[in-house]
């Protein structure tokens, strides 16, 4: 779906898919959401882009890229926006002399808004084609903030729980929470790389008005990323504890079934020599010797007991 904005005498008008091909000499920005393949070759004609352009706009996925054709620049970066998860959208951008193409599978809020506030595109119009492309790319990048502080705000609950109790659901959103940081990585990395060179200047179509504003994109990627070598070692560290909690608290488990071993063994040694058949056993025919051999148990295991609990073992597992 095409959304075409041209710029004329000061104000900012609609205009329509047939007349395309007159407007593209005018300042323009064409939207495109979910491009068709009649749509591809319409783009394709008017405006004589690449058929490697036509077809990184055409599939999803694309590798993050900067590309300078004789008459465009074309680049593809990717944003992120948060619903019932966290979502990577790629975003397709041309920006020519007057022209200036954005492309991306679903709506996003931040295009719309912008196509519904003409004062605000027609300020954009008059600085330049470059400045929208600034605009809505700064955005975007702006928008990995928001997700990078529910990162951290789920480290810390994490973190929390790993010093109160041990649970096998901890480890699953510790490894969700990995996965999560690797994803935004994976993104986060080669975007800087390539957003450095938007502020370099080599661009035709990048005016020198617009450098200062491109820097300043590629520090907050610089901020991005930073943040999330941050939340990688965090959760790196996080699933070190949880790990010397779990070995801990086996290690808590064995030495309270070792001690119940080692107070069981005497009087199952015990109870088994009574147990025998032998017919002359010291104190068979004492009328109590069956509550006597019981007062003995129960005063060595409260002696072993009391041996333990001196040298401080019983103590650190209660």
């Amino acid at each position: 779906m095409f959304d075409i904005f041209y710029y004329e005498k000061g104000s900012v008008k609609r205009g329509d898919v047939k007349d395309l091909g007159k407007l593209k000499k005018k300042q323009l920005w064409v939207d495109v959401t979910n491009i068709t393949k009649k749509e591809e070759d319409i783009l394709k004609t008017v405006f004589n882009l690449h058929p490697l352009t036509i077809e990184d706009l055409l599939h999803s996925q694309t590798r993050i890229k900067v590309e300078e054709f004789p008459n465009y620049l074309f680049c593809v970066f990717y944003g992120v926006q948060e619903k019932e998860h966290i979502e990577i959208m790629e975003l397709d951008f041309v920006l020519g002399r007057n022209f200036f193409i954005s492309n991306h599978l679903d709506e996003i809020k931040t295009f719309s808004e912008l196509k519904n506030n003409p004062l605000k595109l027609a300020s954009l119009f008059k600085q330049g084609n470059d400045f929208i492309f600034h605009y809505l790319l700064d955005i975007q990048v702006d928008n990995f903030f928001p997700v990078l502080d529910h990162i951290d705000d789920r480290i810390e609950v994490i973190e929390e729980r790993v010093t109160k109790h041990i649970s096998s659901h901890i480890m699953k959103d510790i490894l969700d929470m990995k996965r999560l940081i690797i994803l935004v990585k994976r993104t986060a990395l080669p975007q800087r790389d390539k957003l450095s060179y938007l502020r370099m200047g080599n661009y035709a179509y990048i005016s020198k008005d617009a450098i200062p504003y491109f820097r300043d994109i590629y520090d907050h990627a610089i901020r991005v990323c930073d943040a999330i070598d941050n939340y990688r070692e965090a959760i790196a560290n996080t699933f070190d504890v949880y790990m010397s909690a779990v070995n801990n608290n086996t290690n808590e488990i064995m030495k309270m079934l070792s001690i119940v071993a080692t107070i069981a063994l005497p009087l199952t040694v015990l109870s088994s020599i009574y147990g025998t058949n032998f017919t002359n056993l010291p104190g068979k025919d004492i009328p109590n010797g069956f509550w006597i051999m019981i007062i003995m148990m129960i005063i060595i295991s409260g002696m072993m007991f009391h041996y333990f609990y001196r040298k401080g073992w019983i103590r650190i597992v209660i």
